[in-house]
């Protein structure tokens, strides 16, 4: 099969004010590649202003190679392992992290790493 890129948004929630932020991604599904920013970069920057909660991965599209997404914050492997169909828009379900968000630590890189 031939890779086919994807849209997914990223939804960050303050600890401290509950301000929610999104985060349009580009995938490329490939293996081994990393979701993209608007900014064009693969690293994702935390706000610094306080802690947040990785609360929500809606995969507006899904790919046709990859099935899951590793994430890593500050490079470092967290061994959290999205399922891309799992959280597709269309799923009708709850998603991954809606039920037990991540807690992220302000100012932290998040990366999330395309896999087969």
């Amino acid at each position: 099969m031939g890779a086919v890129a994807f849209t997914e948004t990223l939804i960050l929630r303050g600890l401290k004010d509950q301000r929610v932020i999104h985060v349009p991604l580009t995938v490329s599904d490939v293996n081994g590649e990393y979701a993209v920013g608007p900014d064009g970069n693969g690293f994702i920057q935390i706000p610094a202003d306080q802690h947040y909660l990785f609360s929500d991965l809606i995969v507006e599209t899904g790919g046709t190679d990859t099935r899951f997404q590793d994430v890593f914050l500050n490079s470092l492997a967290t061994g959290l392992r999205i399922t891309n169909k799992a959280n597709l828009s269309t799923a009708g379900t709850v998603r991954q992290f809606q039920g037990a968000p991540i807690p992220i630590k302000s100012g932290s890189l998040m990366r999330l790493k395309q896999i087969t």
